[in-house]
């Protein structure tokens, strides 16, 4: 049996040694290089963060290279989230000194309006829920997505469209 084949099955069944050993130090080379030399003490968290991902996924997978491929996905769209999420925080403290009279009532409605969205996606059917997550959540794309589920790209595509059209309809109450 070679390598790959016994890092699917040990993943599979929840052993995680083999994983590690192969496949960790690339993965935190890649994230390390990503982030660069001011973020790189956050490269094991990205890193861990796409892992759990992948575990939780992982009996969807039926090799390694489609693993190693939604694993380097999951953690590109955690090294991006991180950034995004720092250079978010850079402007609340740029508007934080900077005070405006609007700014809390802007945040109030902007909680509000989270609120209702949140609610909404609570009452979307599982099948909906899980399209939802994976493109918006994820930032995966419809092949992706149809991948992962087994579905045709068209019905992907759909499917998103009706989950978009309940939400519209259940954030206007």
């Amino acid at each position: 049996m070679d390598i790959s084949r016994q890092i699917l099955e040990d993943f599979q069944r929840g052993h995680l040694e083999s994983f590690y050993r192969e496949l960790y130090p690339s993965l935190l080379r890649y994230a390390e290089r990503t982030l660069g030399a001011d973020h790189a003490y956050q490269a094991e968290d990205c890193v861990q963060e796409a892992i759990y991902k992948v575990y939780l996924r992982r009996h969807q997978f039926t090799d390694t290279d489609a693993i190693k491929s939604y694993l380097f996905m999951c953690l590109h769209n955690e090294i991006v989230s991180l950034f995004r999420k720092d250079n978010s925080h850079a402007r609340y403290l740029e508007r934080r000194q900077e005070p405006d009279d609007d700014t809390f009532f802007d945040n109030m409605v902007l909680q509000e309006t989270l609120d209702h969205i949140h609610q909404a996606v609570e009452r979307l059917p599982e099948r909906l829920r899980s399209i939802f997550s994976m493109s918006f959540e994820q930032g995966l794309k419809n092949i992706e997505i149809a991948q992962l589920l087994s579905l045709s790209p068209e019905t992907v595509k759909k499917r998103k469209a009706s989950l978009l059209d309940f939400l519209r309809r259940h954030i206007k109450r």
